[in-house]
């Protein structure tokens, strides 16, 4: 990343996904974040989701459905054009808010605000940012709102980062610039040690290293992308996750040494996964590196919009397969190296890393399963 040695210690980047910009009451809540890191002095860079959740007009969901409504496979790249539109409006429209407001603020798409990214429609790399546009924009006083989850190829064309590429512009963004912290809003408090909408009394944490929230995130966890933790690696960038709806001060991201490893213990999750098998072994993960393998003939895949184009690249290239809707993953995620793993009713114990036990399970029993290991591992730890 290219560093900029103008104000770095100043620069606050500030995320707001899609239900902190969906409407009104949402966006007000959101400018007075925006507002208080401003009147301190900081500069500020914005980066929004498209606003709203499927169904609304301008969703990333609703953006998809346009294509997909007429028909599968969709073609990725006609993909990536449509749905980068949701962000790119999301920043001209709050940026102009942000004016309207009193807050002088300046839009930029992922081009503008320099994001050069591999040509791999809807899951590009970052690859490079370069962000002089965006530092003369702060340095003539305003606030740059940047369209998330996307960037341009070397060609100049557009490409999404995948799920969770907002956050990942953001911190890479912090990165590039030298940010004192990159601050993620959300809708709740922080980052929790478990998903609350199954476990009703799992509680958000105050603090949390990159390496079990990277952990977390590799294992299905959707509080933040893992390419948004890798980002800040480098430079340490903390990064704290806010609920835009209080003045709570959510979880800290930080970076720590091996040798200062943590006791806590969290569990992550994921749904609506395909297992597909394999006749014989294969090598499959090279056509499709988002597969996740369990044995060198079966693997999971996400159940979503991509599903078909990489089930006809593997038809094409190796033949015969099977496909199994309905299945999901349980992930005890521990900040050292893993404990013993525990019996849990109908499910299969597969390969993940050391301080990770990964459980293989069908999805009518996540809820049941997920209450027994939170009740061994997390009560126990609390």
């Amino acid at each position: 990343m290219k560093e900029n040695n103008g104000h770095a210690d100043s620069i606050i980047v500030m995320k707001f996904g899609g239900t902190s910009v969906r409407n009104e009451e949402s966006r007000a809540h959101s400018i007075k974040h925006i507002r208080s890191h401003s009147d301190a002095g900081k500069q500020v860079v914005v980066v929004v989701s498209a606003m709203g959740r499927k169904g609304e007009p301008y969703a990333t969901d609703t953006l998809i459905s346009l294509l997909k409504d007429l028909g599968e496979p969709v073609n990725p790249a006609e993909l990536d054009s449509v749905m980068s539109l949701g962000e790119t409006i999301s920043s001209a429209f709050f940026s102009h808010l942000l004016c309207q407001n009193g807050l002088p603020a300046e839009a930029f798409t992922g081009r503008q605000a320099g994001i050069l990214t591999d040509d791999n429609p809807g899951n590009a790399k970052i690859l490079e940012i370069y962000p002089a546009r965006i530092v003369s924009a702060l340095n003539r006083g305003k606030i740059a709102v940047v369209a998330g989850f996307q960037g341009t190829t070397a060609a100049g064309d557009v490409r999404t980062l995948g799920r969770g590429g907002s956050d990942t512009s953001a911190v890479a963004l912090g990165a590039a610039l030298n940010a004192e912290r990159v601050e993620i809003y959300s809708d709740v408090d922080g980052i929790a040690n478990c998903d609350p909408r199954q476990i009703s009394v799992a509680s958000f944490m105050d603090t949390i290293s990159a390496a079990q929230i990277l952990s977390m995130a590799n294992e299905g966890s959707s509080v933040i992308h893992p390419r948004a933790v890798k980002a800040s690696l480098k430079t340490k960038t903390p990064i704290v996750a806010r609920n835009t709806f209080s003045n709570a001060a959510g979880t800290i991201i930080f970076h720590h040494e091996s040798a200062n490893q943590s006791e806590q213990v969290t569990l992550a999750h994921r749904e609506n996964m395909a297992l597909i098998v394999f006749e014989n072994a294969t090598d499959a993960q090279r056509l499709v590196p988002e597969m996740i393998p369990i044995d060198e003939c079966r693997f999971l895949i996400k159940n979503d919009i991509y599903l078909e184009n990489s089930l006809k690249l593997l038809k094409t290239s190796l033949g015969t397969l099977k496909l199994e809707e309905g299945w999901s993953t349980i992930s005890v995620v521990f900040d050292k190296s893993a404990e013993e793993s525990i019996n849990v009713p109908q499910t299969e114990i597969i390969p993940s890393s050391n301080n990770v036990i990964c459980y293989l399970l069908k999805e009518d029993r996540l809820e049941v399963s997920l209450q027994l290991l939170y009740d061994h591992y997390l009560l126990k730890s609390q």
